[in-house]
């Protein structure tokens, strides 16, 4: 794709001949609708937003069914994982069973053609509850003992002890909730009408012809690329704790 980029029209060959970034300046500002670097925006506010509500969501949310034994904190996990079987997917968006209900519902709420039904639907996963309920699982109760003895209140257990340690448990969990935000298509492109909101997936069904799209396309998977390999170590590291558990 890349050699298709900076190469255009010609033979396919292992390196690119006579390669030239004409097809990255135009796909840049006029390769697409919207221009590709606002489609690159749009994802960004998208995905980032979706990362910090669902890293919030589950670690509170993992934590308060790892750590406390309250009535009903079983039916509650056992719904969190029928939610992950019925969905037959681990993806945050709606499954093609429910489009049609939170299509409905995003009409309701008025947030049809907004960011907000793109961001608010993928904030409740029950797939990275369940992950950050078995890391927190994974640290001993006498390290979260110690600290209640030092005068430590159950908000300050959660803020200075649960996620320091869950550092790597919530670097994977982000991590996987913005490859699926930053690939999601189906959703989005059911939700927005303004192409000026469009998400990059969806205006790469709307590039243009050969050289510029394939330049827009490496323009849009760049970011991923770079953001999976900052942070392969801690998706490695986190999903090393997520099998094994103490209590």
């Amino acid at each position: 794709m890349f050699n298709i980029a900076v190469s255009g029209w010609g033979p396919i060959t292992w390196l690119p001949l006579n390669p030239h970034l004409e097809n990255f300046i135009y796909a840049w500002n006029y390769g697409s609708d919207p221009p590709i670097w606002r489609a690159l925006l749009n994802s960004t506010v998208v995905t980032l937003s979706t990362t910090l509500l669902v890293l919030l969501i589950s670690s509170l949310t993992g934590y308060a069914l790892a750590v406390y034994k309250f009535r009903g904190s079983r039916l509650i996990f056992m719904w969190i994982l029928a939610q992950i079987i019925m969905q037959g997917t681990t993806s945050l968006f709606p499954g093609t069973t429910s489009l049609i209900p939170m299509y409905l519902l995003m009409n309701w709420f008025g947030w049809y053609n907004t960011w907000f039904s793109l961001i608010i639907p993928a904030a409740f996963s029950a797939y990275c509850i369940f992950l950050m309920r078995q890391y927190v699982l994974t640290i001993p109760d006498d390290i979260l003992d110690a600290a209640r003895l030092s005068g430590c209140s159950e908000f300050g257990l959660y803020w200075r002890m649960i996620l320091p340690l869950s550092k790597p448990a919530l670097a994977a969990i982000g991590l996987i909730n913005s490859v699926w935000t930053w690939n999601q298509f189906l959703w989005p492109s059911l939700m927005i009408e303004n192409t000026d909101l469009d998400t990059v997936t969806v205006t790469l069904s709307r590039v243009g012809p050969y050289g510029h799209g394939a330049a827009v396309i490496v323009l849009a998977t760049l970011p991923l690329i770079i953001f999976t390999v900052m942070f392969q170590k801690s998706l490695l590291k986190g999903f090393s704790g997520f099998g094994y558990t103490r209590r």
